[in-house]
């Protein structure tokens, strides 16, 4: 054979061969916050994803086609945000993107649900739960609405003193500190609770005294706090010189297993909601995570939020299982795919996680724990009803 035909033959086997190649992986957006405000739980949360992720290829993948993670750190700032959305969907051609933050995810949703792209957000804002609205949105736990209420009606049950419970709400003024504060307010009405104070506090944490003193003067007996573990920490070392009795429940971005040794003993005593296992808690799916870090170890310290990052990839990368099984490996598909996972099970590393056409809460329940000698100790589970009219809020 000639060389020119040699030459021809390869071009022509290349071609041919280039689909094939290209259909063995499958492009997934990875948006992080890895140095900025929220870096403290971002960090830990994208290495549970990539390390799910990497698990999953080793094993060969997706119907043995590879996800290729393109991952990018927006360091919690919009603008970012919105321009590696723009190169994933235009350049990168992803099918799907595990996103981070609320205020970025809320800003992306309308142009989401026009590409169709199914958007896994570690934000567990309840106003992405309503299909009608937010159709491409998902999270994987509890909505921070369904964590306050659940806070609400611990507070509800085990209120002991004369007249009602008395309650304040501390948070950043930005989307993830604000987003389920409305539904607080109308729950702890209707339970009767008396709110008596909100206090808004900056981001980042440094010195919250004169916050504390502002609250202090309303005497709750209970405060909720939502924010990420370090600003909790700092919050609560000033709480401590200060002197405060409130007891101090904290939302899941706060309650993690680096509370107590950020915080030392002002984290004694606190409670907080938590909508993933902790770390090395016995539950099957666990054992995956210890046999995947004991193969591939690492400097950092493990904890429930890389355990909530490993079971978003479990559960978006089934949705991709399904998709690519109907033959229908796009948004939509993915979409379509995720709607039809009822109770699916990541063996207890997150309660079983259903959604629907016309419900994404993938579930209600979520945990209260409490630091008991310098550890999280698991108090009780709380499972909120689905109300329709907490559909979104």
């Amino acid at each position: 054979m000639k060389f020119g035909k040699v030459l021809a033959t390869l071009a022509a086997a290349l071609i041919v061969a280039a689909p094939s190649f290209a259909a063995e992986t499958i492009k997934v957006g990875g948006l992080w916050d890895l140095t900025g405000v929220t870096a403290d739980v971002g960090k830990p949360f994208a290495d549970g994803v990539q390390d799910a992720i990497a698990s999953i290829n080793e094993k060969g993948g997706i119907n043995g086609k590879k996800i290729e993670l393109i991952n990018v750190d927006y360091a919690y700032k919009i603008p970012q945000a919105n321009a590696a959305y723009k190169k994933f969907v235009e350049s990168d051609k992803v099918v799907m993107v595990n996103g981070w933050g609320t205020g970025d995810t809320e800003a992306l949703k309308d142009i989401v649900a026009k590409d169709k792209i199914p958007y896994f957000s570690a934000s567990f804002s309840g106003h992405l739960t309503d299909p009608t609205k937010t159709p491409y949105n998902f999270f994987v736990g509890a909505s921070y609405s369904d964590q306050i209420r659940g806070f609400l009606d611990y507070v509800k049950q085990h209120w002991k003193g004369k007249g009602a419970a008395k309650v304040a709400f501390i948070y950043p003024n930005h989307g993830f500190g604000k987003a389920p504060i409305e539904a607080g307010r109308r729950y702890a009405k209707e339970l009767g609770i008396d709110l008596v104070h909100e206090e808004i506090i900056p981001a980042p944490v440094q010195d919250v005294t004169s916050n504390l003193l502002s609250m202090q003067r309303k005497n709750p007996d209970y405060a909720y706090v939502q924010t990420t573990v370090a600003p909790c920490a700092n919050l609560l070392k000033d709480a401590k010189k200060l002197g405060i009795k409130t007891i101090f429940f904290l939302g899941n971005y706060g309650m993690t297993e680096a509370l107590p040794k950020l915080a030392g003993d002002a984290a004694e005593g606190v409670y907080g909601m938590a909508t993933h296992a902790a770390y090395g808690e016995d539950v099957k799916g666990m054992k995956q995570i210890l046999a995947w870090d004991k193969k591939h170890p690492s400097k950092d310290q493990r904890d429930t939020v890389y355990v909530r990052g490993w079971s978003y990839g479990l559960v978006w990368a089934e949705g991709l299982r399904i998709a690519d099984k109907n033959k229908q490996l796009t948004g939509e598909g993915v979409k379509n795919a995720l709607e039809t996972l009822r109770n699916f099970d990541t063996g207890g590393l997150v309660p079983p996680i259903t959604y629907t056409a016309t419900d994404h809460r993938g579930t209600t329940k979520s945990t209260i724990y409490v630091i008991k000698g310098g550890k999280m100790t698991k108090v009780q589970e709380v499972e909120m009803p689905r109300k329709k009219e907490w559909l979104g809020l």
